[in-house]
Formats: C-alpha cells, sequence, structure tokens
C-alpha cells in the first residue's frame, strides 16, 4: 500500500504542464509567488501579459518616463510579493497593474 505523501507525488505527476509559462523560468521559481505564478495558469498568463506590456512600454517612452516605470515596477514588484502565495491577492495585484500600464 501506498503512503499518503507517495499519493501525492503520483497525483501531482498526474497533472497536466501548464501550456503557458511565466515570464520567467519555472524551473527556477523559488519564491513562494513565482512558485504560485508557475502553478496557476491564470496567474501564469497574467504574469507573461504584463511581462509583454512592460517590455513593449521600455522600449516605447522616452528615458525618464521608462525610468519612472522602472522604479514604479520595482515598487510593484514589493506589493506583489507582499501577497506570498496568496492566489487571489497576485490576481488583484497583476489586475491593478495592468491596468496601470494600460494608463502609459
Amino acid at each position: 500500500m501506498l503512503k499518503p505523501f507517495s499519493w501525492v507525488l503520483l497525483c501531482a505527476g498526474l497533472l497536466p504542464l501548464p501550456a503557458q509559462t511565466a515570464s520567467y523560468d519555472c524551473t527556477q521559481a523559488s519564491t513562494s509567488v513565482e512558485i504560485a505564478v508557475c502553478a496557476n495558469p491564470r496567474l501564469n498568463r497574467l504574469d507573461e501579459d504584463l511581462a509583454t506590456l512592460y517590455r513593449s512600454l521600455l522600449r516605447e517612452l522616452p528615458r525618464q518616463q521608462a525610468e519612472r516605470l522602472r522604479q514604479d515596477q520595482r515598487s510593484w514588484l514589493t506589493a506583489r510579493n507582499s501577497c506570498g502565495a496568496d492566489v487571489r491577492c497576485l490576481q488583484a495585484r497583476y489586475q491593478e497593474r495592468m491596468s496601470r500600464l494600460n494608463q502609459y
């Protein structure tokens, strides 16, 4: 008979991997936030969409505005990281950030 932990490992191996990848290498995820984003397809997609928009804005904005955007992003990352692995909190932070970036 399999022990409970063995069942967890067996079941985890049967779960499908997300088709979309986060804006970073999920095999290197080390924080609770990174792990939560990699494990949740919706967060994963939000992270990728946000990263794409952020990189696009950095290319398009004048240098001073781009630097302000970078500072804004650092502040946002601090707020996002305060969510830990709380998926609802992370979704709210990502949606707020997307809304903010769309104002640029």
